[in-house]
């Protein structure tokens, strides 16, 4: 009889210790406070090492194959750069516990291909264009990330690269062989005004711009963080000290009534 009570007690304590248990693994040691790393701040740093990688590996191309001195001085500015900036995203990944890849991606090997068959002033043309036009792109990523990220590592990470790729566009620049007409045009941010009058426009059928779909695509990205607040947390602590402390006590009771 006496453990058959015991047995009910004890289930009755576990089934009203569940959710607060549960709530208590959900907000691991660390949380409290800590923004977490989102998609945006993995993606940022995935970028970033594979841009430095192909770079790198085109830079060494460059030493060989370049005929323009400018190119070849652009190619090693880029190549130790890119070593100290992928070292700093390696470092970040391991503090925040990201997997970086290991190679660059399809269109970045795809570039490395075409460079490797070429040389002489083609080679510069294209290696200083492809380079150009890729750094465009991750300077928006960097910036992007810089501007919005609520975890500091991130941010510090996405401020030395907004400062390292904008370098590099000015390198690159400075060579004279960027075809500024081939660059795309950017996606800037809309003002209240664009907005509203792109509402307006959206009312009768038009295609919403660029920027319009980026920015909704940003909006609808934006993570939900359902973790407890500190507050719950203790709260939760202590009435789980409460139940087995009660428990005890009940026990007690029934074994010395018995």
């Amino acid at each position: 009889m006496i453990a058959r009570i015991l047995v009910l007690l004890a289930a009755t304590v576990l089934a009203m210790m569940s959710p607060i248990m549960a709530a208590v693994a959900h907000a691991a040691p660390g949380d409290q406070g800590d923004p977490g790393v989102s998609q945006s701040d993995q993606d940022v740093l995935t970028m970033v090492m594979r841009s430095g990688m192909w770079e790198i590996a085109a830079g060494g191309m460059a030493k060989d194959q370049a005929s323009a001195a400018a190119v070849r001085t652009a190619a090693a500015t880029l190549v130790t750069d890119d070593t100290v900036l992928n070292q700093q995203a390696a470092q970040v990944a391991g503090k925040l516990g990201v997997q970086l890849p290991g190679q660059p991606d399809a269109d970045q090997q795809g570039w490395l291909a075409q460079l490797h068959d070429e040389a002489g002033a083609t080679f510069d043309h294209d290696y200083v264009n492809l380079v150009r036009q890729a750094n465009g792109k991750v300077f928006t990523a960097v910036a992007a990330a810089r501007a919005g990220t609520k975890n500091d590592l991130i941010k510090q990470f996405a401020q030395s690269a907004v400062d390292t790729v904008m370098k590099h566009m000015t390198v690159l620049e400075d060579t004279k062989l960027v075809d500024s007409a081939a660059l795309p045009d950017p996606a800037l941010p809309q003002t209240t005004d664009q907005a509203q009058a792109g509402s307006a426009a959206g009312q009768g059928g038009a295609t919403p711009t660029t920027a319009q779909v980026v920015q909704q695509s940003n909006t609808a990205a934006q993570p939900v963080d359902d973790r407890p607040s500190p507050a719950v947390v203790l709260v939760g602590v202590l009435l789980i000290g409460a139940l087995a402390w009660g428990t005890v006590v009940i026990i007690r009771r029934v074994v010395n009534s018995a």
